[in-house]
């Protein structure tokens, strides 16, 4: 991918640019004719609540008031809908760290002191870091973006001040509230030398992470994958590359800083609970000259090539990141001929275009498209993917869409849409997060809010419907997990089918089960007190015939008398 190159032309026959957002505010322009539509807006999932968990003056931990500035810093979201994000703290000394937000408030993970990351300006008032010293300055912006996996534990990059290293990549275990050093600079790397450059990683629920380093001052960086207590070299350089050649270049990105430092920042490969790995590889001879690898149980494999045909129509040129989901599904951000580009999903030889320029969206075309990254994700295991579009091609109307695998397409957030905390939404972040619960990260510029006081914010949206599997369930001899939203003092009922057919019934809703058994999980129980995003869970028998059901469940509300069904939600029993 032509990361620093502007390519001058025309985006179809209207004679308006095409654009790819590489980072915060960099475009990189592309041209060509239109390759293929995609299905118009239609129903599907719907946005049942959106929520402000994180926003600009708002009571720090600590002291100071935050500014996330949550147009511009990407944040991740778990099935809890817990974030986790950089911002910087206005007031107070200790000014910038890593924060998780949820319905229970904003928490540090670890707070530095001084200018940013990379400044070489560095403060001495910062948390105490794991290997000695304090955190000076974090990294914020869209390629440092916190790694966070359904444990809550959240992987970050920062500088160190008084430590054996300056900087490293630090993980936060929340089940023990500790800090964990997985490299820094200096340390030794795996094979001989010393790391010369640390980058951002990715993270699975088992704590293995996946990360970018060098060991030398060199253009490309190298993958290393570090498990509790055991860092190796995953891929290098020179490594033979599937069908024959050789790995010529895998982290192609980096970034400089004022300090004279230089870090690696993409493409950061993905890696999910089976163990799996995707990366981006460029290549020198063999059957190919770049693509998509997905590595599993050690076997290095094409996903997609350079030259492979496209479900649009046309060959594949270039990838961006790979984003990887846990039945090791993918999606990335593509070029392909003729000289457009797109998403794509799919495994094996099952795939499909999500979105590519020009294609109809909410009353307009897409002529504008965010790069894929990790370790963003906004890949669920359904199948679903969330991206930013912009409906100009000058910019300011963009939009977050849900693309689900039958081709329906959801509007998430779109800008001048009403905040969760007044006002609108003005610019949004290009890379949302989507979770495994149907619960999507997206910040925004939030003129009006709060009485003109909370500029920007970092939001949580509730996705439900037939699309979204917003409920999960665990083993079979579990417990099944019910999310919902609903008032205080409301009776909560939870029916469940495993057939769906709609059957208005007013003035209560729509009934969306049936017109198989309906079975009564949960008598009407009180919600939880207090607003927001509630969390129940019920027991789940231990009968083998479970295994693989599909259930649809709906929630009724009883309040005064009055009862009101919510949208369909599914899930498959594991």
């Amino acid at each position: 991918m032509r990361h620093a190159l502007v390519l001058a032309g025309l985006c179809g026959v209207l004679s308006a640019q095409c654009f790819v957002r590489t980072h915060d505010t960099d475009r990189v322009l592309r041209s060509g004719p239109h390759a293929g539509g995609a299905a118009p807006l239609a129903a599907g999932a719907s946005v049942c609540a959106t929520l402000a968990l994180a926003w600009h003056g708002q009571p720090a931990p600590g002291g100071g008031t935050l500014s996330p500035l949550a147009f511009a810093n990407p944040a991740t979201v778990n099935r809890d809908g817990r974030l986790a994000f950089f911002a910087q703290v206005g007031g107070v000394l200790r000014n910038q760290g890593i924060f998780v937000a949820d319905g229970q408030g904003v928490r540090a993970i670890a707070v530095g002191c001084g200018a940013g990351g990379g400044s070489g300006n560095h403060g001495t008032c910062g948390d105490p870091a794991p290997g000695g010293g304090t955190f000076a300055g974090m990294f914020g912006g869209t390629p440092f973006v916190p790694a966070q996996n359904e444990l809550g534990d959240v992987l970050f990059l920062a500088d160190v001040v008084g430590g054996s290293s300056g900087r490293g990549l630090f993980l936060y275990r929340a089940d023990s509230g500790t800090l964990v050093k997985v490299a820094a600079v200096g340390d030794a790397a795996p094979q001989g030398g010393t790391f010369h450059s640390i980058g951002p990683g990715s993270l699975n629920n088992r704590r293995e992470i996946v990360f970018l380093a060098r060991t030398a001052n060199v253009l490309t960086s190298d993958l290393y994958v570090w498990r509790p207590g055991a860092l190796a070299l995953f891929a290098r350089t020179g490594d033979p590359a599937p069908g024959g050649g050789t790995y010529a270049m895998l982290g192609t990105e980096s970034f400089g800083f004022q300090d004279g430092s230089n870090i690696p920042t993409g493409p950061v490969p993905a890696i999910n609970d089976r163990g799996e790995v995707a990366f981006r590889a460029i290549t020198s001879g063999g059957s190919t000259s770049r693509g998509i690898v997905l590595v599993q149980n050690g076997v290095h494999r094409w996903a997609l090539r350079a030259g492979d045909p496209t479900p649009a129509g046309g060959i594949y040129q270039d990838f961006w990141a790979p984003h990887l989901n846990a039945v090791g599904g993918i999606a990335v951000l593509a070029d392909y001929t003729p000289a457009t580009t797109g998403w794509f999903v799919g495994a094996g030889t099952s795939w499909r275009k999500a979105i590519s320029f020009l294609d109809p969206i909410d009353g307009g075309m897409c002529y504008g498209l965010a790069a894929s990254r990790n370790p963003i994700h906004p890949l669920d295991d359904e199948g679903n993917l969330l991206f930013w579009t912009d409906l100009s091609s000058a910019g300011g109307q963009d939009r977050l869409v849900l693309a689900a695998p039958d081709g329906t397409l959801t509007i998430v957030a779109r800008r001048g849409g009403a905040t969760p905390v007044g006002g609108t939404f003005s610019s949004l972040d290009a890379w949302p997060s989507l979770s495994a619960s149907g619960r999507t990260s997206f910040g925004a510029g939030t003129p009006g809010a709060g009485g003109g006081t909370i500029f920007n914010a970092r939001c949580v949206a509730l996705l439900c419907g037939p699309a979204v599997a917003v409920l999960g369930a665990t083993a079979i001899a579990g417990t099944l997990r019910v999310d919902d939203y609903g008032p205080p003092g409301a009776g909560f009922g939870l029916l469940a089918s495993t057939t769906t057919q709609s059957l208005a019934l007013p003035p209560f809703g729509t009934l969306r089960l049936g017109p198989g058994p309906i079975v009564l999980l949960l008598g009407l129980t009180p919600y939880p007190a207090g607003t927001g995003l509630h969390t129940l869970r019920l027991p789940v028998p231990n009968d083998p015939t479970l295994a693989n059901v599909r259930l649809y469940l709906q929630s009724l509300a009883v309040q005064g008398g009055t009862a009101t069904l919510t949208n369909l939600a599914e899930t498959v029993l594991r």
